[in-house]
């Protein structure tokens, strides 16, 4: 893209050049992207959707950055970040609509307030609700698309809305049709959570948090669990005995605390971060005849 075609975008939300992805991103590293835009509506974001069409310019949505590794020489294109009016919420009984580009931890508040339960195994997870759909985000055996009715998506082939209900959007583990179908935007979903205490929900909320605080190494950036489980049995669990906790790349650590998880120790790179994956996944391959799929996406 050439300064003049980026100067010709005009939005009300934010439009940045040069942005550097490691500011965006959980693990801390990553290059500059061409175009960093936050379209604050749906017709900012038609009007984005729009220009790289026509434009042919790549480009990709991003929450929290909690499941992303941008590499070091940047994205070339236009990443995206829903603005305010995609975090807007309200409820109706037991049902919630709620923004894609809200918080998780923002939604979980607010049904909490209202004595709504259902969402407690998301505490913790630093992401958005839209990333949240789009990976089938879980823990502890549940995951999102069981509370899922409906989700309402801008198709950037023709700008047009589209409402998908649970059925269309194909989930599976860690997965959803939004991996594949990225010329889809979620905009918001509907979910539809269940009455209780509110001081019962609050002490689900505690113990996920303990749970996870008690699992999880915290003090560092990283991207949660790096790899999926395969079926019947845990990833943490298989690293661990091929004996790849506290495996070290540059400052790109397998984190002894939960070996599924990579840490950034400080100066790591996106490519320590990958030659990291790569030696771990071929030990587990060497050692248990398994090939550990990334929840992580790499751009």
């Amino acid at each position: 893209m050439s300064l003049s075609e980026k100067e010709g975008l005009k939005i009300k939300g934010r439009v940045v050049v040069h942005q550097q992805m490691r500011d965006l991103i959980s693990l801390r590293v990553g290059g500059k992207t061409d175009l960093f835009v936050t379209p604050e509506d749906k017709k900012d974001l038609a009007t984005v959707l729009s220009f790289c069409k026509d434009r042919r310019i790549p480009h990709f949505i991003i929450g929290n950055g909690t499941k992303l590794l941008v590499k070091d020489d940047g994205f070339k294109g236009m990443v995206i970040k829903l603005g305010t009016l995609f975090k807007q919420i309200e409820n109706c009984g037991e049902e919630i609509i709620v923004g894609a580009g809200m918080d998780l931890s923002t939604l979980i508040d607010f049904v909490t307030e209202k004595g709504l339960s259902g969402l407690e195994f998301l505490a913790g997870i630093p992401g958005t609700v839209g990333g949240a759909i789009v990976r089938n985000a879980g823990a502890f055996g549940e995951s999102i698309s069981r509370r899922l009715l409906s989700v309402r998506v801008m198709d950037g082939n023709n700008n047009s809305d589209l409402i998908l209900s649970k059925e269309d959007i194909r989930f599976g583990y860690r997965t959803s049709i939004f991996m594949k179908r990225r010329d889809w935007v979620l905009m918001g979903a509907k979910l539809r959570l269940f009455p209780e205490e509110k001081e019962k929900i609050l002490i689900k909320l505690r113990e996920v948090k303990r749970r996870k605080m008690i699992s999880q190494p915290l003090s560092f950036p990283s991207a949660g669990c790096v790899f999926k489980n395969p079926p019947s049995c845990s990833a943490g669990l298989l690293i661990q005995k091929a004996g790849c906790a506290g495996m070290r790349i540059g400052d790109a650590e397998v984190s002894s605390h939960h070996a599924n998880f990579i840490i950034n120790k400080g100066k790591a790179t996106a490519k320590d971060i990958i030659r990291l994956i790569e030696e771990v996944r071929r030990i587990v391959k060497e050692k248990f005849g398994i090939t550990l799929e990334t929840e992580l996406e790499i751009i």
